[in-house]
């Protein structure tokens, strides 16, 4: 019975001694995976709308993530990237960034399945896009699901950073900071008038889910800001003929009208429509991804002229950006063509999903969350106008924001904020 009870003590031991390895080898093994580990490629997905009515668009977004990867990797020269470098990832043993580009066809199925596909079949290691709402929404909320990080840097619907996703991150403003950067430039130039009396203000929207939700918006903002609301009018998406709804407006007499559209064809019909008529408010103020880029204003000829319009980037302080003049050089040389403000976003993407990348050490994807998560790039080191990139709780980037520009003899003029102007 003692020898008996001796041999099991002895077999107690072992198992004890046996148990201390287990634990000691996996906490080993724990600390090796935080080391960096070297990869040949890395591949970063894009969603674009690379065909159909937002195919130029998708052009752009294209464009610009290709010349932030070929930044990153060293194939365009030495060019300062503040984070990230010029000769790969470093602490990938500088592995190199792939762009693989998915053609959403501006349909949020497509979408999903085409994330789903880089995801699963190409082995990306997150994603960017996809330029339009829904289906930057549809595309996001699989990704999420997946636990693959999507990072977006040309959609500005407030609604897709509250919806509560974790893997799902904006880098540019949302139509809040496009419209309270609409007001700021409003009061500046009340304040230049010297009027004492809060403005009127009209709306003229697209009678379509953004077009409702940024009138909204409007209304609040104007609200809060002093401003009355004289006129709320919509209009049909597509129609043809907006003259009958500019009358409207125009009879309210206001001293700003906000017009807000979802497309660039109604945004182009609608300025057609004002000059048409011959009437010019005081203030024309263009809202929505309708009027995202210069060129809807551009096309409008003269009855562009004078409007406003806010935006994420700007050509003007660009050039004069010491961080971003050789990139806009750069990409006017590789693509033969002026860089956007879609392209400038879907770079800024690019890169601040690189910088994760490289300052994670990995391509897993909790890893390159938390450091998503854990990102602080200062204005001084990005291509755009804000004060960096920082994300909040619902991982939006809080330091991000609107400037807003005037086209003064077709040439565009950044009248806010004033320090850029």
């Amino acid at each position: 019975m003692g020898e008996m009870s001796s041999k099991m003590r002895a077999l107690t031991r072992l198992l004890a001694v046996a148990a201390v390895l287990v634990v000691a080898a996996s906490c080993t093994n724990s600390r090796s995976d935080t080391q960096p580990t070297p990869v040949p490629d890395v591949k970063i997905g894009l969603l674009a709308p690379l065909s159909g009515a937002s195919g130029a668009a998708g052009a752009d977004a294209l464009h610009g993530a290709q010349l932030a990867a070929a930044l990153v990797n060293g194939d365009e020269g030495s060019v300062r990237l503040p984070g990230v470098g010029t000769s790969g990832l470093s602490r990938l043993g500088g592995a190199k960034i792939t762009i693989v580009a998915k053609d959403t066809k501006s349909a949020p199925e497509r979408g999903v399945t085409e994330a789903v596909g880089l995801v699963n079949q190409a082995r990306v290691a997150g994603l960017v896009g996809a330029y339009d709402t829904d289906v930057t929404a549809a595309a996001s909320q699989r990704s999420d699901r997946l636990r693959v990080p999507f990072v977006n840097g040309d959609t500005s619907a407030g609604y897709l950073t509250e919806r509560g996703l974790d893997w799902f991150f904006r880098t540019g403003p949302t139509d809040r900071m496009f419209g309270e950067s609409f007001f700021s430039a409003l009061g500046q130039q009340q304040g230049k008038a010297a009027k004492t009396q809060p403005s009127d203000v009209a709306i003229l929207f697209a009678n379509d889910t953004l077009g409702n939700g940024i009138a909204t918006l409007t209304e609040e903002l104007a609200d809060q800001g002093g401003y009355d609301v004289v006129a709320q009018v919509r209009f049909a998406p597509g129609g043809t003929d907006l003259t009958p709804r500019i009358v409207e407006v125009r009879a309210s007499q206001p001293d700003a009208v906000f017009l807000v559209a979802s497309a660039s064809a109604d945004a182009s019909k609608a300025l057609k429509a004002f000059g048409q008529l011959g009437y010019r408010p005081p203030r024309l103020l263009t809202f929505g991804s309708g009027s995202f880029e210069p060129s809807v204003l551009e096309a409008a000829g003269q009855d562009g002229e004078g409007v406003l319009y806010s935006a994420a980037w700007s050509r003007e302080t660009a050039e004069r950006n010491p961080a971003a003049r050789p990139v806009v050089d750069l990409y006017q040389a590789r693509f033969d063509t002026p860089m956007t403000e879609v392209a400038a976003g879907s770079f800024t993407a690019v890169l601040t999903l690189a910088a994760a990348i490289d300052l994670a050490g990995s391509v897993d994807p909790e890893r390159v969350r938390g450091a998503l998560i854990s990102l602080d790039t200062p204005g001084r080191d990005t291509i755009m106008p804000w004060n960096g990139v920082r994300f909040d709780a619902t991982h939006q980037n809080t330091r991000a924001s609107g400037v807003v520009e005037q086209r003064v003899q077709d040439v565009f003029r950044v009248i806010f904020p004033r320090e850029l102007a």
